[in-house]
């Protein structure tokens, strides 16, 4: 069984911000495979899941604000059992460039406060990551920044980084995280 968990904040209001591209990474393979997310009270989140070749691989959006990304996490890798390596964690990233994504294992949160969450609750860092460039913040207030919606011409870039992300992920659910570092890290700096 494999693991991708998109973080995002739940709600209509939250739907379009930067802060939310897990979410949509999640939302355009659920929907690319005609999955449907379904609520589930007992782990805190939306979970769609897909019978691949001879395994299991579920999509999770947290139900928790990104804050507390943590305890919908701990909620699932308890429920199923599940090893640490066998999971994704896609969010977004302020120090990357509008558009890039990079798979990372381990290391810091960089501030992102959902990854802090996660490494709290986990009691571990050595997670494997796929962030997400939302460009930076230039000046303005860190938190208004994430919360805030992309622009039309970001948007046309975020459409397609999304797709990438998407693919990117199979890529990592079918030949691991080594395999996809390589691919997808080296497509531009950071």
């Amino acid at each position: 069984m494999k693991i991708i968990f998109g973080l995002g904040n739940p709600g209509q209001q939250y739907k379009n911000n930067r802060h939310n591209v897990g979410y949509e990474v999640l939302e355009s393979l659920a929907s690319d495979q005609h999955l449907e997310f379904k609520r589930s009270f007992r782990t805190s989140s939306y979970i769609a899941k897909k019978k691949g070749s001879g395994d299991w691989l579920f999509f999770v959006k947290p139900r928790t604000f990104m804050n507390n990304s943590g305890l919908c996490v701990n909620k699932v890798l308890n429920k199923y059992k599940i090893k640490l390596s066998d999971i994704l964690i896609i969010y977004d990233d302020t120090d990357l460039p509008l558009g890039k994504i990079r798979f990372r294992v381990g290391g810091s949160s960089a501030g992102h406060r959902g990854m802090d969450s996660i490494a709290s609750v986990l009691g571990s860092q050595e997670v494997n990551r796929l962030r997400i460039g939302i460009g930076s913040s230039e000046g303005q207030e860190l938190a208004e920044y994430v919360l805030s919606d992309f622009s039309k011409t970001e948007r046309n870039i975020l459409d397609n980084t999304i797709q990438e992300a998407a693919l990117a992920s199979l890529d990592w659910v079918d030949k691991g995280i080594d395999f996809s570092m390589q691919k997808y890290n080296r497509r531009g700096g950071e």
